[in-house]
C-alpha cells in the first residue's frame, strides 16, 4: 500500500513521536546552556544538535564523538591558516580551498565516522578562518568558541539520547531482521512459482514477472541491516556478546539474495522448456521462512527437506523428457545452492535466537563485510570542491566585508565537503534548497513576528519547538526524499532564528544570511554539474571497471568480501531511475552488473580448481579478458559488443558442459559443470545488463534493436 504524502505528519509513529520530543529536548537544552554558560553564539550548539542526532541512539553517540573530533582538528587546521596567511586574504582562501578539497577527498574514500570527521574538519575550519577575518576577534577565541559550542551539543545529544531513548533498538532490529527473512520467503514463493508458468517473451521477462524491484529492495534491506548493526553495541552493550552471529547472519542473506537474483533474471527471460521441478521444491521453505521468520528450526528443516529432494530429481531423467540440456542444469544447481544456502542461514539464525539467551563472550574482529575505496571518484569530488570553494574565495577576497560572502564561503565549506560524499550531490542540493525554503519561511516568522513579543526563555521555545518537531517527525521517517529535507529545515531554522543573549538579528542580517546559503547551493550545484561531469551511465560504468580490477586478483580474497564490494560499488547507483539525454533502468543495471561480477568471480575460481583442457582454459581466460577489455576501457563497447561478449560466453557455457559431462571422476565433472552454469548465467546477466539500456541508445550502431540483440545474444 503506498504511503500518503502528510500519513508521516498527520498519523506518525511512535517511534517518530519519540525521536520529534527528543530533538525538541535536546535543542531546548543546548540553548539554554549555551545562554547560561554565556558562549559567544549561542545558535551554533542547537544547529550541531540538529546535525548530530539520529533516530538510531547509538549512532548518534558515535557522530556525536566524530563531530567533536572533527571539530577540534578543524580548529587546528583553522588557527595554522590564520598563523601563516592570516595578513592576505588571497592566501587565506586559497589554503581554506586546499584544506577543504583535502577533508573532501578523504571523505569520499573513507565511511561512515571517519568520512563524517573528515567533513567536519573542512567545514568547522572555513567556519574559524572566515569569522577570524570579519570580526575583531582573535582566531584562538573563535576556535575555542567552536569548539565549546560543540562539544556541548555533543554532550547534550549523548545525555538525551541515553537517559530518554526506549530502549528498543535491538528489538527494532531484529523485527527489521524477520521483516527482512519475511520478503525474502516471499521472493522464494515467486522463484517457485516460476515452475507453472509460460516462458516469457523472446528477448524480455513479463512485467508482472520482472525481479528487478523486488531482488533492489533486498539488497537495500540488508545493506541498510548491516548499518544499523555496526552502532547498536553503543546503545545496549550486551549487543557485543552477539554481534559475530548478526553480522554472519546479514552476509548470509545477501548470498542467499545473490544466488537468487542471478536464477531468477535467468529464468524469467529464458524461452525454452526447462525441467522447472528443483525450484519448485523450495515452495515449502519459502512458505515457512515468508509466514514464520522467527520459527528457524522449522525452516532449517524445511531446507533440508527441499535439499533432498533436488538432489533426488538430479537421479531422475528431466519432466520435459529430453536430455538434461545446459538450462537444466542451472535451474538443478542453483536450486541445490539455494537450499544449501538457505540451511546455513537458517542454522545461524537458530544460533543468533540462542545466543540471545545464552550470550557468548567471544567477538571476533573479522567482517564478511568490506568497502572499496572509489579513488577516481574521490579525486573528481575533490577537484570539484576545490572549484566552488576557490570561486566562493574570489567573492569573498572582493567582498570579505559583506555577511553574504563570509556566509557563502562558511556554506560552501560545508556543502561542497558534504555533498560529495553523496551518489547524486545535485539531487541532495534540491534536498537542501526545499529544507532551506521551509527553514526560511518558518525563521522569518518567528524572527519579527513571534520573538518582539516574546519575554524570558520559555517563550522563545513555545515559539521554536513546534518548528523543529514537525521538522523531527520527518527526521524520523526512513525516506531520504523526506528525511533529507526535514533535517536541513531544522539545522538552517537554527542557523536563521540566530538566537543570541539580548540581541534580535535585524532583516538586513536575515536577508543577507539568506542570500549567503543560496549563493552557496548555486556555486555547489555548478561546480559538480560543470567540473568533470559524469552521466549516471559512464559511473556505472566505472563501477564496473572496478570490478573487473578485483576481478584480476579475486583469488587472493573471499567470495564474502568479493560480494559484498561488489553491493557496495553498485547498489548504491540505483537508488533512483535516472533521466538524461536517454534513460535507462538504473536498477535493472546494477543487478546485472552486480551479476555479471560474481558469477565471473565464480568462473576464474572454479576453473582455476579444475583441470581443463589447454584450448578450453585459454577460452574462459579470453573471454575474462575481453570483458574487462569491454567494461574497463575509456570508451566502453557498444551494447552490439556486450551482446556479441553474451554469445561467445553462452558457446563457452556449452564446451564446458560437454567437457563436464563427458568426465569420469564425480569430483572433476561437478567442478566443470559449475563453472558452466556460471558462464551460462554470465551471459544470462549480460543479456540482462543489454535490456537495462533498451529505451537508452536505440538505434544501435548497427540496424539492430536492443531488444534483437538481447534475444540473439540469449
Amino acid at each position: 500500500m503506498r504511503m500518503k504524502p502528510l500519513a508521516w505528519l498527520l498519523t506518525p509513529s511512535t517511534d517518530q513521536l519519540l525521536f520529534a520530543l527528543r530533538l525538541c529536548l535536546a535543542i531546548a537544552l543546548a540553548l539554554y546552556l549555551s545562554m547560561w554558560l554565556a558562549l559567544d553564539r549561542p545558535y551554533w550548539a542547537s544547529l550541531e544538535v540538529a546535525v548530530m542526532i539520529q533516530p538510531a541512539p547509538g549512532m548518534a553517540l558515535v557522530r556525536g564523538f566524530a563531530r567533536a573530533t572533527g571539530t577540534i582538528v578543524a580548529g587546528c587546521a583553522g588557527l595554522a591558516i590564520m598563523a601563516f596567511f592570516g595578513q592576505s586574504y588571497e592566501l587565506s582562501a586559497a589554503a581554506l580551498a586546499l584544506w577543504v578539497a583535502f577533508c573532501a577527498f578523504w571523505a569520499n574514500v573513507l565511511r561512515n565516522n571517519l568520512s563524517y570527521g573528515f567533513a567536519i574538519a573542512g567545514f568547522i575550519a572555513g567556519v574559524t578562518v572566515m569569522l577570524a577575518h570579519s570580526l575583531a576577534t582573535p582566531p584562538f577565541d573563535i576556535a575555542v568558541a567552536r569548539v565549546s559550542e560543540c562539544v556541548l551539543a555533543a554532550l547534550v545529544t549523548a545525555a538525551v539520547n541515553v537517559l530518554f531513548s526506549p530502549p528498543i533498538g535491538i528489538r527494532n532490529y531484529f523485527n527489521s531482521r524477520l521483516a527482512l527473512l519475511r520478503d525474502l520467503g516471499r521472493e522464494f514463493i515467486g522463484l517457485a512459482g516460476l515452475s507453472s508458468h509460460q516462458p516469457a517473451a523472446p528477448g524480455r521477462p513479463r512485467s508482472e514477472d520482472d525481479p528487478h524491484p523486488a531482488l533492489q529492495a533486498l539488497a537495500a534491506q540488508t545493506l541498510a541491516l548491516e548499518q544499523t548493526r555496526q552502532y547498536l553495541r553503543y546503545e545496549a552493550p550486551e549487543f557485543a556478546n552477539f554481534d559475530r552471529l548478526s553480522r554472519r547472519l546479514d552476509y548470509d542473506i545477501l548470498s542467499l539474495i545473490s544466488a537468487t537474483s542471478s536464477l531468477h533474471i535467468y529464468l524469467a527471460g529464458h524461452t525454452e522448456t526447462i525441467d522447472t521441478r528443483p525450484i519448485a521444491a523450495l515452495a515449502e521453505p519459502a512458505r515457512r521462512l515468508s509466514e514464520q521468520p522467527e520459527d528457524a528450526e522449522g525452516a532449517k528443516q524445511a531446507f533440508d527437506d527441499a535439499h533432498a529432494a533436488i538432489r533426488a530429481l538430479a537421479d531422475e531423467p528431466a519432466d520435459h523428457g529430453r536430455p538434461r540440456c545446459l538450462a537444466d542444469y542451472v535451474v538443478l544447481s542453483r536450486a541445490l545452492e539455494l537450499a544449501s544456502r538457505g540451511r546455513a542461514a537458517m542454522t545461524t539464525h537458530g544460533l543468533l535466537i540462542a545466543e540471545r539467551e545464552h550470550p557468548s563472550k567471544h567477538i571476533s574482529r573479522r567482517s564478511e563485510f568490506s568497502q572499496p575505496m572509489d579513488i577516481r571518484q574521490a579525486l573528481r569530488n575533490s577537484l570539484r570542491t576545490l572549484t566552488a570553494v576557490s570561486l566562493g574565495g574570489v567573492v569573498w577576497v572582493n567582498f570579505h566585508t559583506q555577511l553574504p560572502a563570509v556566509l557563502l564561503m562558511i556554506l560552501l565549506s560545508s556543502l561542497t565537503t558534504i555533498f560529495a560524499t553523496l551518489p547524486n550531490p545535485v539531487a541532495a542540493a534540491g534536498g537542501f534548497a526545499k529544507g532551506l525554503a521551509l527553514a526560511a519561511t518558518a525563521a522569518f516568522v518567528i524572527n519579527f513576528l513571534v520573538l518582539p513579543q516574546a519575554v524570558g526563555f520559555p517563550m522563545l521555545m513555545l515559539a521554536m519547538l513546534p518548528v523543529v518537531f514537525v521538522g523531527g517527525l520527518a527526521m524520523a521517517v526512513p525516506n531520504p526524499r523526506l528525511a533529507l529535507p526535514g533535517r536541513i529545515s531544522v539545522v538552517m531554522f537554527a542557523l536563521l532564528v540566530h538566537v543570541q543573549n539580548g540581541a534580535l538579528p535585524s532583516f538586513e542580517t536575515y536577508i543577507q544570511t539568506v542570500l549567503g546559503i543560496f549563493g552557496a547551493i548555486g556555486l555547489t550545484v555548478l561546480a559538480f554539474r560543470l567540473v568533470l561531469p559524469v552521466s549516471p551511465r559512464q559511473r556505472l560504468r566505472e563501477q564496473m571497471r572496478g570490478v573487473f580490477d578485483e576481478l584480476a586478483d579475486g583469488r587472493r580474497h573471499t567470495r564474502e568480501r568479493f560480494e559484498t564490494r561488489m553491493y557496495d560499488r553498485l547498489n548504491s547507483l540505483a537508488l533512483s531511475e535516472i533521466d538524461e539525454p536517454y534513460r535507462f533502468s538504473a536498477r535493472q543495471a546494477v543487478l546485472a552488473a552486480i551479476n555479471i561480477g560474481l558469477e565471473a568471480r565464480s568462473l576464474v575460481v572454479l576453473t582455476e580448481r579444475a583441470t581443463l583442457p589447454r584450448t578450453l582454459n585459454d577460452s574462459v581466460h579470453r573471454e575474462m579478458d575481453a570483458l574487462r577489455t569491454l567494461f574497463a576501457g575509456r570508451r566502453p563497447g557498444s551494447l552490439d559488443d556486450i551482446a556479441e561478449r553474451a554469445r561467445a560466453i553462452h558457446n563457452l557455457a556449452a564446451q564446458l558442459l560437454a567437457h563436464g559431462v563427458a568426465l569420469d571422476r564425480p569430483a572433476e565433472r561437478r567442478l566443470v559443470i559449475r563453472a558452466a552454469i556460471c558462464a551460462e548465467l554470465v551471459a544470462s546477466a549480460l543479456a540482462d545488463y543489454i535490456l537495462a539500456f533498451e529505451h537508452g541508445e536505440s538505434p544501435l550502431t548497427e540496424p539492430e534493436t536492443a531488444n534483437e540483440a538481447t534475444t540473439n545474444a540469449t
